[in-house]
């Protein structure tokens, strides 16, 4: 017979007691660590630089990076979005006008919410991939498959 030495605590290992001790210890780490890491948030904080009449996001490779996206489909987005003329040149998109950066979180968060979470199991490790003329978003987590529209 066996029989575990703690601080105070002497348990028989072959016991009903000890199990049920053992099992609250491993549902009481389990919930500890569900708690503590719970899903998965992207912190986005894309860098405004204000020119003359231009608004300059200067971390547009990071971010899209990030979202596991092409800066090219990403930035299109944010083009189209806001009707603004621009270019990607380096690791900087630069848009004509003024753009504030209530403006830009909200088109993040919409860009996301379209091309980025899985409307199924709202995981964010998804990639768009083109079949034919349509393109889908595959999410890596759930294995979903849903229509998005194209930029």
């Amino acid at each position: 017979m066996l029989k575990i030495y703690r601080v105070g605590v002497d348990l028989d290992i072959t016991s009903k007691e000890f199990y049920i001790k053992l099992l609250d210890n491993v549902m009481l780490k389990v919930s500890r660590e569900r708690t503590v890491t719970g899903d998965r948030v992207l912190e986005l904080r894309p860098n405004l630089v204000y020119d003359t009449k231009n608004t300059i996001i200067t971390n547009i490779n990071q971010l899209a990076k990030t979202l596991n996206r092409e800066p090219s489909h990403f930035a299109r987005f944010l083009l189209k979005e806001t009707g603004r003329a621009g270019s990607v040149t380096d690791d900087k998109l630069i848009i004509q006008g003024k753009m504030t950066s209530e403006e830009t979180k909200r088109l993040l968060d919409l860009y996301i919410k379209e091309f980025v979470r899985c409307p199924v199991c709202n995981g964010i490790d998804t990639r768009i991939i083109s079949q034919k003329r349509f393109r889908f978003l595959i999410c890596d987590t759930c294995g979903a498959k849903s229509p998005v529209r194209r930029i």
